[in-house]
């Protein structure tokens, strides 16, 4: 079931010229597109059963995803910035 599912996703995914996903490509994109609606993170991490929060490290559009978070709180900027930014020396 699962390969005929993958063989028939990338057939139209060839044919309408997208980029070819493989399994956990399309488990990341349907995580991205729950996030960019606005679910929350510990919400898709239970509804993805995620064991950790590594699946964050996979995800594409990370600006498009953190923004409306930084926005309701901008203090979280600070948070932010201190775990993306590199140490300065």
């Amino acid at each position: 079931m699962k390969s005929k599912f993958l063989a028939e996703l990338a057939r139209a995914m060839h044919a309408t010229g997208l980029e070819l996903l493989q399994g956990h490509g399309i488990r990341i994109g349907s995580t991205l597109e729950y996030l960019l609606r606005g679910v929350p993170f510990n919400v898709m991490k239970v509804k993805g059963r995620w064991s950790s929060d590594a699946f964050t490290l996979y995800l594409r559009k990370h600006a498009q995803i953190l923004a409306p978070y930084i926005q309701v709180a901008p203090a979280v900027h600070d948070a932010f910035v201190c775990l993306t930014m590199p140490a300065v020396h």
